[in-house]
């Protein structure tokens, strides 16, 4: 009978396999995890520059509702001495942050109401460090809110008076600021 004083080559050989097999499983895995962090921290990004985005559009259009003009073809955005300006024809690097890659591009469009306009903000950026890109799109409908009076003012509501219990005051309740 032969007598067992230690392993196989063959024993040996499996075990260090089946170890090889387990440890590529926890090292893919834990590739994937961050790769698909990286590309949610990309997102994330991506959308807070969309909100932005609509942000910026709706200072422009209280300062100027006139200022959101139709456009042909996307633009982009301008921050400089705490103003936001619209980039008509923008170029490549314009409203463009490098690293990691993220362009911003709006267009504006006429609404289905006369006195609103179709804003959309489309942020295009990299997923990851090979380069893999995708885009988030905001949409929001901006009116012109200075052009409407209240609805259901009647020129007998107008007389009517409201207490400002922060100020203890009495102001009319329609007044323009």
């Amino acid at each position: 009978m032969f007598s067992k004083k230690g392993y196989s080559v063959i024993e040996v050989l499996l075990a260090g396999s089946i170890l090889a097999l387990a440890i590529s499983g926890i090292v893919a895995a834990i590739l994937i995890a961050q790769r698909n962090n990286q590309s949610n921290i990309a997102q994330s990004q991506a959308m807070e520059m969309a909100k932005e985005g609509i942000e910026a559009l709706k200072s422009i259009r209280d300062r100027d509702y006139k200022l959101l003009i139709n456009t042909s073809s996307p633009a982009g955005l301008s921050f400089s001495d705490g103003i936001w300006s619209i980039i008509y024809n923008p170029s490549n690097t314009q409203d463009q942050l490098i690293k990691p890659l993220r362009t911003r591009r709006v267009t504006i469009a006429n609404d289905t109401n006369t006195n609103s306009k179709l804003v959309t903000v489309t942020v295009t950026y990299q997923i990851n460090s090979e380069g893999d890109i995708s885009t988030v799109t905001l949409s929001e409908t901006l009116s012109n809110i200075f052009e409407y009076s209240p609805v259901g003012v009647t020129s007998e509501s107008k007389n009517y008076r409201l207490v400002d219990d922060s100020i203890g005051d009495i102001k009319n309740s329609f007044e323009k600021p």
